[in-house]
């Protein structure tokens, strides 16, 4: 018994003091981009009181173009590649087509619904653009990725998709990849379609309640 005793003693003691003679170190931090930030001059678009007598029975009526300035900073004088996303949140009530006749590249892909009227009849749609950007001063253009920022084109129309599409802005030549910026300024412009007036119940009063996200994407 006395033997156990000491044995089992001794490695308690050399357990211990080996303990006392060692300590972790670790390195930890996260390296994160620049904060930036997106802000627009007005985001509510207002069209009004909206004449039943102003629309068409049978085809889809444009509305005038609005828009409103828009603005992305980063922080100091950081430069980071930023790009814009876009969510439909009244992707339910889309008209299928209804923003085809702007250019027969527009799919439903850039069609963003109008909501739905008191009795559930589609109201229209419209679509979004980003136009007339500076980006630190000089005149830039837009690239457009259908992948989450994979793969990248020229798409002149500056019109800003769904799902995985992301606008962002290159200086007009060599590589289409996106620029690093600090600031960037523009017009975001919608144009808007009225479903026909067949489709709707104009004796009862329709609001329009479109209503989009848009999100600034580090890239």
């Amino acid at each position: 018994m006395k033997v156990k005793f000491v044995l089992v003693a001794g490695m308690v003691l050399s357990v211990a003091s080996l303990s006392a003679q060692a300590s972790e170190l670790r390195v930890k931090g996260a390296i994160v981009p620049a904060s930036c930030s997106f802000t627009m001059t007005n985001a509510v678009f207002d069209y009004g009181d909206i004449r039943p007598s102003s629309l068409s029975e049978t085809q889809y009526t444009r509305l005038t173009a609005k828009s409103t300035p828009f603005a992305v900073k980063c922080e100091g004088t950081a430069l980071t590649a930023v790009g814009l996303k876009a969510v439909d949140n009244r992707s339910s009530s889309k008209v299928p087509g209804i923003v085809s006749s702007i250019d027969q590249g527009y799919t439903d892909n850039y069609n963003y619904g109008l909501g739905l009227s008191s009795k559930g009849q589609k109201i229209g749609g419209y679509a979004v653009h980003v136009q007339n950007s500076i980006a630190d001063g000089r005149t830039v253009r837009t690239l457009t990725s259908a992948d989450n920022g994979n793969t990248w084109t020229n798409y002149r129309s500056n019109a800003l998709g769904q799902g995985g599409d992301v606008i962002a802005w290159w200086g007009g030549s060599g590589a289409q990849t996106p620029l690093k910026v600090n600031s960037v300024s523009g017009n975001i412009q919608i144009i808007t379609f009225i479903n026909k007036k067949s489709a709707l119940d104009v004796g009862s009063k329709i609001e329009l309640d479109g209503h989009a996200t848009l999100e600034l994407r580090y890239l």
